[in-house]
């Protein structure tokens, strides 16, 4: 009977041995995976982080080139809007071209005829115009020459 303690402490020293030895294999093992799951996390971020580079660039160049669609548009309607306003100019140009054609010889007629006081030509209704006012020449000494 004294034989039986020997053995019996012997086997439950092995036994706490062992269980010892396999809690320290566990905890080895949840550090080991401990590291690789922080290795897998700086893996993941950085993977993350290189997507959101590249669809931050996609952006950026999708709004670039709506951008100059959006410029292109709008050069293209103000040439035609700049177009179409200097053909009306010089449609506008034009008549007023012809119309001071038109009109310079009477209008330097008129000019010479009022200039020498005499009575200007009829319109072109055939009105006679009123005759324009003499004009007072004026001597050095400010008196009206007659």
């Amino acid at each position: 009977m004294g034989h039986d303690k020997p053995v019996a402490t012997l086997t439950s020293h092995s036994a706490v041995e062992s269980i010892v030895g396999a809690l320290a294999e566990l905890e080895s093992d949840i550090d080991s995976m401990n590291a690789r799951v922080d290795e897998m996390k700086k893996r993941l971020l950085a993977h993350s982080n290189e997507e959101v580079d590249k669809l931050k660039q996609q952006i950026i160049s999708m709004a670039n080139e709506e951008a100059k669609r959006i410029v292109d548009a709008a050069r293209a309607e103000a040439e035609s809007e700049s177009a179409q306003i200097m053909k009306e100019a010089e449609t506008s140009l034009a008549a007023i071209k012809k119309n001071i054609d038109a009109s310079f010889d009477k209008a330097v007629e008129s000019i010479v005829k009022t200039v020498l006081g005499q009575e200007t030509a009829t319109t072109e209704k055939g009105e006679k115009k009123a005759a324009s006012p003499k004009i007072k020449k004026y001597g050095s000494d400010g008196k009206p020459v007659s």
